[in-house]
């Protein structure tokens, strides 16, 4: 029969799909960032915009903290400081164990600790100390990992039965800023762990900071489960366990489930959505044991949990039977001894679809 080979044939499909799947175990290095042109830099910090930031981290306003300190790199020479286009990885050393770590970048609070790929992005370690050469020790682990498309790739595939404190004042006011670029292998710049540890010097009893930075790209696939019906009335026609052909009434509205692949107008960041990121084609297939597709558009607004809510537009498309020439509803095929004769073509019907859908991530 018509279904039984498109069945066959998405399993084939499913299969291969599943065999080009990056299956490899996760790749790790240790990489070690280089001093740019010049580094470290001396800055004559005339309007002790370093000591301010330090007052604004105590008193917890970091966003304060992190504009002085982004004044102050404005202001280094030698250092073309653009964090439009690029990450820069922060460290300011203000001794007795007090180094607050975090990151600059346009549209970044000072503590995010996510980036957003690094395909057409610089990542830079910068470490700003009173100490003259601003010498520290740095240590950087890198961690491949999986998008969460590729993470919930097989967990969505499993859907389908079917494929079964305090800081020295003394001196004047110069302020040392040691810059260093990070060369990230193209194997990590899409998606990986960044850690980094920090010491004054690698014979230190003590680090100064540590933490772990997530490098994710924007995604503009993702997953969904789609629950909507039609307000079409319908029938099916099988033949029954008796032999005869017999009609199977469809209720009205066929309230039906659907696991579906999402297709993003623009990239999504999957941890920060928002409403223009949204908008979604979506397509896949009725959890059942038979073929039935479905196309559509979603959109939903974004909120700050795992799963997301939104509407769904579409329609279906069902592999209905028609009855051949010469059978009619309540045929014995037995008596006829036709019972190994398929006695339907297969049918395509359009049927509109509206409800809601479960989007992850």
């Amino acid at each position: 029969m018509m279904q039984k080979r498109i069945i066959s044939f998405l399993i084939v499909i499913g299969a291969l799909f599943m065999a080009i799947l990056p299956l490899s175990a996760q790749v790790r290095i240790i990489t070690v960032p280089q001093k740019i042109s010049g580094a470290p830099f001396k800055v004559a910090d005339s309007g002790d915009l370093f000591g301010k930031a330090y007052r604004w981290f105590i008193e917890n306003e970091t966003e304060m903290a992190a504009d002085s300190l982004r004044e102050l790199l404005s202001k280094t020479p030698g250092l073309n400081f653009d964090e439009k286009n690029n990450y820069y990885i922060i460290i300011a050393d203000y001794g007795d164990h007090f180094a607050p770590m975090g990151m600059l970048h346009e549209g970044s609070s000072f503590y995010d600790t996510r980036l957003f790929g690094l395909t057409g992005s610089d990542l830079y370690y910068v470490f700003i100390s009173k100490q003259k050469n601003a010498e520290s020790f740095l240590s950087v682990t890198l961690t491949t990992k999986s998008s969460p498309f590729e993470a919930g790739l097989l967990d969505f595939i499993n859907l389908f039965p079917i494929l079964s404190q305090k800081i020295s004042t003394e001196g004047d006011n110069d302020v040392w800023v040691d810059v260093r670029k990070f060369q990230i292998p193209e194997v990590f710049q899409k998606n990986c762990d960044i850690s980094l540890l920090v010491k004054r010097s690698v014979d230190a009893e003590n680090f100064l900071a540590a933490n772990v930075f997530d490098n994710t790209s924007k995604e503009r696939w993702s997953f969904g489960i789609i629950t909507a019906l039609t307000n079409l009335k319908d029938v099916e026609l099988a033949v029954g366990g008796d032999g005869r052909i017999i009609v199977i009434p469809n209720p009205y509205g066929d309230f039906a489930t659907y696991g579906a692949l999402n297709y993003h107008f623009k990239p999504v960041d999957t941890k920060q959505p928002n409403v223009a990121s949204s908008w979604h084609l979506a397509g896949g297939f009725r959890l059942t044991d038979h073929i039935e597709p479905i196309f559509g558009v979603g959109f939903g607004l974004p909120a700050d949990l795992p799963i997301e809510v939104h509407f769904f537009g579409g329609f279906s498309v069902a592999f209905v039977n028609q009855l051949k020439s010469g059978f009619k509803v309540g045929d014995d095929l037995a008596a006829k001894g036709t019972e190994d004769i398929d006695p339907f073509n297969t049918k395509v019907r359009f049927r509109l679809r509206y409800g809601i859908e479960l989007k992850f991530p």
